[in-house]
Parts: C-alpha cells; structure tokens; sequence
C-alpha cells in the first residue's frame, strides 16, 4: 500500500517559514537527535536551534531553521504530527517533504544538491509525547531505493518553551 508524495513549493502557514527572510517566532528550544545506521555504519547528529511549535486543528507544528552541522544550511523544516503519523517538509534549496506513517510505505521525491531521487519511506514507530507547552517525539522509519534499503533512521526531537 504505497502513497506517492510530491510536495509543490508550499509553506507552513503557521511560521511562514517558506518565505524567504520572513521571521520564524522564536519561542522554544527545539533539539533534533538522530541517528542513521546504513551500509554497516551508524552515524548521529545533533541540532539544538530556536524555532516555532503551535498548535492548530488537533495537529502540532514544529519549525526551525537548519544549520550547516546538518547540511541544509539555508533551509527551514517544518515538522507536522497529526494521529496518522508525521511529516517533515524541507523548505530551500533542495526541498523535500516526508510522510511517515506507522506499517506504510510512502514514496516521496527527495531533492539533493545532485538532484531528485524517489525514495520509499516505511513507517516502524511513532511516539508522541506533544503537549501544549512542548515535549517529546520520536519516530523511526527505513528509506529504501528501487526495492533495496538505504538506511534505519530514529529521530527524537525534543520541545521546550523558552521561559
């Protein structure tokens, strides 16, 4: 059961962080931990950055900017989680949106500075522990290519109000 996902150049209409030099609310220490096992290697990476997290229609939004420790210097992601899974829109350069949904397999279209590619992304776990004031999510997902898998991915992002 596949879906095919090609976003067009939207924005989150929450931060506006779609738009170029616009302002995103600055409000909360948001952290990125992730970690990246492929090809008999495991590698982690960490972001802790000020971004935006709201909360509209039953489904929480995080926004930030990325930094050139993650190689999208440049770029704004916006993190959506809603009861059927998570998405993670890349705004920029070489933007991208990613569907995870627990036991499916969404096929998105991945830019890179090389160009595009689709990818297949399986769903394995989903915890979200998002309050009003912040919190907890952790997902984890398999990236495949033409049937053969590229990596096991566990990202755990933490949200915390800037007091």
């Amino acid at each position: 059961n596949r879906k095919y996902i090609f976003g067009k150049g939207r924005r989150c209409a929450l931060c506006s962080a779609g738009y170029k030099g616009m302002k995103i609310k600055e409000d909360y220490i948001i952290t990125v931990d992730s970690t990246y096992t492929g090809g008999g290697e495991t590698a982690s990476m960490s972001l802790t950055t000020v971004g935006s997290y709201y909360i509209k229609n039953g489904k929480r939004y995080i926004c930030y900017r990325e930094s050139e420790a993650t190689g999208f210097e440049g770029h704004t992601t916006t993190i959506k989680v809603n009861d059927g899974g998570v998405s993670i829109k890349r705004f920029g350069k070489t933007g991208s949106l990613m569907i995870i949904e627990k036991g499916a397999v969404n096929v998105c279209n991945y830019k890179t500075p090389m160009g595009e590619v689709l990818l297949d992304i399986s769903g394995v776990e989903i915890e979200n522990h998002l309050d009003e004031k912040g919190g907890m999510l952790t997902f984890k997902y398999e990236l495949s290519l033409n049937g053969e898998l590229l990596s096991e991915n566990e990202i755990i992002v933490t949200v915390k109000e800037i007091k």
